[in-house]
């Protein structure tokens, strides 16, 4: 080996470690245009945040503000109560309170729906010429039916009911005038991811409840295939117990007993992105969590530590909607304390 080949081999070794920590550093971008961000979205090349009454849009090239996308107000394209939104396609689908706003991925306002029920408990979405969501029904003394994912057709009607949704989400406040329960009430810490998205006139629901598993159906609710990968059961350990219980408002503490299971739900997120699915599980090395990335039928492409978000086990469908991929690329968005701001992270 020559001198010269020795020297770069030698400066390779020495700086490869600092290159790679420089190559996975996050790319942070203030937004002092944001009041309360919450839920993230990424596609065609922009990234869409849910601000305090609308949407607020970016370039995800260059995190340059765009625009936003709705504004408070009774009329049409304006939000009452902005609850969450999704991409479908080419559409941005808005919930609102008693209905659900369309508009173009570039903002125009394309008309809007009436849900089957006044509270969905989950996004009531596109897919094809059908609608899917999770109503909440009640029975005829007022009691709540399980939760149940449905295909409807244009005019709200049931064409199938696809499944139950497992209980992962915390139970409802209570109705008014209703008795509030005496003493503490039990409270999971860590619960379950259940999900779904449209993506292709197909609807991917993910269900942490049968370990790795996605099943596909088609726009009428008919079951295509499963997606089941293996993965490690990553035990919750008493520090991470101790953590959780040591950050509980004093509020909280004196109203609830928390309740923690034996291990970590087998994955967090799902997200689908150029064709691809991406999965957050719970298995961490470090400072990173594992990204499973698959082919639409479930073909595992990548497995790697590199998502640095800290996960959300309380409901981990909020973490989901917390941060979106676009490109291969997580983008998020976290509160700066000391600048007072908002600020995108793109990683």
């Amino acid at each position: 080996m020559t001198g010269l080949s020795i020297l770069v081999l030698s400066v390779l070794t020495a700086w490869g470690p600092f290159l790679l920590a420089q190559r996975q550093q996050a790319k942070v971008i203030p937004l002092p245009e944001l009041e309360s961000a919450s839920l993230v979205r990424a596609e065609h090349g922009k990234i869409y945040i849910q601000d305090k009454k609308d949407i607020a849009v970016y370039s995800f090239d260059t995190g340059r503000y765009l625009k936003r996308i709705g504004h408070a107000g009774q009329g049409p394209g304006e939000f009452t109560f902005l609850g969450s939104f999704c991409l479908v396609g080419d559409q941005l689908i808005a919930a609102d309170i008693g209905k659900t706003l369309i508009f173009s991925a570039d903002g125009e306002y394309l008309g809007q729906v009436i849900p089957p029920s006044r509270i969905m408990r989950f996004p009531y979405l596109p897919v094809g010429h059908h609608f899917i969501g999770v109503p909440l029904e009640r029975k005829e003394d007022g009691t709540e039916l399980p939760l149940t994912l449905i295909v409807y057709d244009q005019d709200g009607k049931p064409v199938k009911r696809l499944l139950e949704v497992p209980d992962v989400l915390p139970p409802p406040p209570p109705r008014p005038g209703a008795s509030l329960p005496s003493g503490k009430m039990k409270n999971l810490m860590v619960r379950e991811y259940f999900d779904y998205l449209v993506y292709d006139k197909k609807i991917f629901v993910a269900d942490s409840t049968k370990g790795l598993s996605i099943s596909v159906f088609d726009e009428a609710g008919n079951l295509l295939y499963e997606i089941r990968h293996p993965v490690d059961r990553i035990k919750v350990t008493k520090e991470y117990q101790e953590k959780i219980i040591n950050n509980l408002t004093e509020i909280f503490r004196q109203n609830n007993q928390p309740i923690f299971p034996d291990y970590f739900p087998a994955f967090v997120a799902m997200k689908i992105d150029g064709g691809k699915i991406y999965v957050v599980t719970s298995a961490r090395k470090g400072n990173f969590n594992e990204v499973i990335v698959m082919d639409l039928s479930g073909r595992i492409l990548e497995r790697s530590f590199r998502f640095p978000k800290e996960i959300g086990y309380f409901v981990p469908n909020s973490f989901a909607q917390s941060f979106g991929v676009e490109q291969g690329t997580f983008v998020w968005v976290e509160y700066n304390e000391p600048a007072a701001q908002y600020e995108l992270h793109i990683y």
